[in-house]
């Protein structure tokens, strides 16, 4: 690991919903259980929307005070389950795409008042019959890049560090190759606002089913070349055929493709600082607790060989 990169370990809280949504428990299993500092947020736990203001606003303040006290840090809010199975930004219809901003607009609050520094995650879907219109995709296109440099000057406003933008592994959800995402990078920025920084998930490098380049089916070169604009990377265990958010467990390590040391090297080129790696690792509701808190305990005691913080 480079002298100068200061690694921080981190776990999204994607494993408690549903089954945690106690702050005091899943903040306890993170401090306590996991020895973690680092959390970032699922928005599925406390949204915008499906909660009203007062009550997010309460849960919010709770949270925030539960997690100082415990000495971890919320990072950020990122999109949950819910935000991705609904189009948002690039719905097809134009007072929809509205209400999806508005969407963006009540998570930077939320954020806030968790006490987190910016927002991240997806925030559009574009449909299959726009995909295949250059004009309707061209709009889009446009559409989502304005939209993201506004949330930049509304995230600066609120007094926000940064807004996080995921790639995913289909042409329906930009970016999802390292050329697209250079290119929607390079255009939300330049403007006023908070950065724009993308978030790399290793598990996302897996577009076989759609034109791509043989880079994009190369998690270590998402981390070399896209590096310097990432402030996030998501950890899970795959075998480079799909996003398959699996724990860094024995059973899973002899199959998967993402080894510590590899990914430590690979963003030790890309020369970027302060990476906050936060494990992305999704359950079934069929899995007991015991199986749940054991598989995250033996995934962070596999990353921490290889980052103290």
């Amino acid at each position: 690991m480079g002298n100068k990169k200061k690694y921080k370990l981190g776990i999204d809280l994607s494993f408690a919903k549903k089954r945690w949504p106690e702050p005091e428990k899943y903040l306890d299993i993170v401090a306590n259980h996991l020895g973690v500092k680092y959390l970032e947020f699922d928005s599925d736990v406390l949204d915008p929307l499906y909660f009203s203001e007062p009550v997010w606003r309460r849960l919010a303040k709770e949270t925030a005070e539960m997690a100082s006290g415990l000495g971890v840090e919320i990072h950020n809010y990122f999109t949950g389950t819910m935000t991705h199975c609904v189009n948002l930004l690039s719905h097809y219809d134009e007072e929809a795409r509205a209400d999806g901003m508005r969407w963006c607009r009540e998570a930077l609050k939320v954020a806030s008042a968790l006490g987190a520094r910016g927002i991240g995650g997806h925030f559009d879907t574009i449909s299959s019959r726009d995909l295949m219109n250059l004009e309707r995709y061209s709009l889009l296109w446009n559409n989502l890049v304005q939209a993201g440099r506004q949330l930049a000057r509304e995230a600066h406003a609120l007094g926000h560090e940064f807004l996080l933008w995921e790639q995913i592994y289909a042409p329906s959800e930009v970016p999802y190759t390292i050329e697209q995402t250079k290119r929607l990078f390079s255009e939300l920025n330049g403007g006023e606002g908070v950065p724009v920084e993308l978030v790399i998930d290793l598990g996302h490098a897996c577009c076989q089913n759609f034109p791509h380049k043989p880079e994009d089916t190369d998690p270590y070169e998402w981390l070399r070349q896209l590096g310097g604009i990432t402030r996030v990377v998501h950890l899970q265990q795959c075998d480079g055929k799909g996003s398959r958010h699996w724990p860094f467990t024995p059973e899973y390590n002899s199959i998967g493709i993402v080894e510590p040391q590899k990914t430590l090297d690979a963003l030790d080129e890309s020369r970027n600082e302060d990476i906050y790696l936060f494990m992305e690792i999704f359950f079934s509701l069929g899995d007991s607790d015991e199986v749940v808190l054991e598989a995250m305990k033996r995934s962070v005691d596999y990353w921490r060989k290889f980052v103290e913080d």
